[in-house]
């Protein structure tokens, strides 16, 4: 963990010039249900800040990443905040020990789950394995805005039975391309769990990259908020989260701007299946935003954050697949299997 206080474009920023400058690390925003294609074009709305271009509107700028790649970070409680668009539409203690599921492509450590029993995709519950063949659009939607990036269900790399969501990259952009929960929101009590395996190919970049794996999204009383599980830094895995400010869905930096989050010590793998668990939520009261993080059954110690600065969103999208935040060599493909979204949890990684 790496206290600083700062926002990660404000520190690459005063590195650069004391007279510093403003950040435009800004994704396209994800909507709903949309068709599958390979260039996975947005429709309509404005472009996004990230470089990612939406269908009708126009790209910015790459963001200004950290010397070293990471976000900055707040202590646990959020007591020392530092304050500082375009919307793109389409197609508990740790539970350690237990052994995982065993895939095709080999073991993947994981732990005995709370929740317990087959996933039956209804109301809060959601789970697939893409056992149907294709992308099941009664239950995901799509967000590929960038162009030659896609999302496909095949058969070159699965964790479980014959099937997995492919998520192929274009090197050297800054690429978005997930599919979206259409089915668990409003989430019951506005906190969640989501579990799935990676298998990231040929590997993660390191250096001044920033990419989200598991990301919810919502609106709070100052605008958009993203709050999730990525990679950073030395292919350092990272909880996040990006306040806005500057409006319900609106990815352009306001006024109160505000980004932060700890890199692990533990680091990406690639070339094997990663058992990814993200719990994100908030108090009853609606002032207090939590995330808890497990890596293969394990939790992150560090990345437990009970979040007070800001106002919790209210959450209502859990993507997954790969949004980055800046141009980047790697990933080029992604496989990701045996999601399941749950308002109970850990869910662990022994269960389907």
């Amino acid at each position: 963990m790496k206290p600083s206080g700062q926002p990660l474009w404000l520190l690459a920023c005063l590195a650069i010039s004391p007279l510093g400058c403003s950040n435009t690390d800004a994704p396209a925003t994800p909507g709903g249900a949309g068709s599958a294609g390979g260039s996975g074009q947005a429709a309509g709305g404005s472009g996004a800040s990230s470089g990612q271009a939406a269908d009708g509107g126009t790209a910015g700028n790459p963001g200004m990443p950290a010397t070293d790649g990471s976000l900055s970070s707040l202590p646990a409680d959020g007591s020392t905040p530092a304050d500082g668009a375009g919307t793109a539409v389409e197609g508990a203690a740790s539970p350690d020990g237990a052994v995982g599921n065993i895939g095709q492509d080999g073991p993947s450590g994981g732990s005995a789950s709370d929740a317990s029993g087959l996933c039956k995709t209804k109301g809060t519950e959601l789970c697939d394995g893409f056992e149907s063949g294709s992308i099941d659009s009664t239950l995901w939607g799509m967000h590929v805005p960038t162009p030659g990036a896609s999302v496909m269900v095949d058969t070159q790399h699965v964790h479980s039975g014959n099937y997995a969501l492919h998520v192929k990259l274009v090197p050297g952009q800054a690429n978005t391309a997930e599919i979206t929960d259409a089915v668990t929101f409003p989430a019951k009590n506005n906190t969640f769990y989501t579990r799935a395996f990676f298998y990231f190919s040929p590997d993660v970049p390191s250096g001044a990259y920033h990419l989200a794996l598991l990301l919810a999204t919502g609106n709070n009383d100052l605008g958009f908020v993203q709050a999730g599980l990525g990679v950073a830094a030395d292919k350092q895995y990272v909880g996040y989260s990006e306040y806005y400010g500057s409006g319900p869905g609106n990815t352009a930096h306001g006024a109160t701007f505000f980004e932060y989050g700890p890199d692990s010590n533990t680091r990406v793998v690639p070339m094997t299946w990663i058992c990814l668990e993200l719990l994100q939520g908030s108090d009853a009261a609606m002032t207090t935003t939590t995330r808890r993080v497990w890596v293969d059954g394990k939790e992150l110690p560090e990345q437990v954050d009970n979040f007070k600065a800001r106002k919790p969103p209210t959450f209502d999208l859990m993507s997954i697949g790969i949004l980055q935040y800046h141009p980047s060599p790697l990933p080029t493909d992604v496989w990701i299997d045996d999601v399941r979204v749950s308002s109970s949890g850990p869910i662990g990684c022994s269960v389907p």
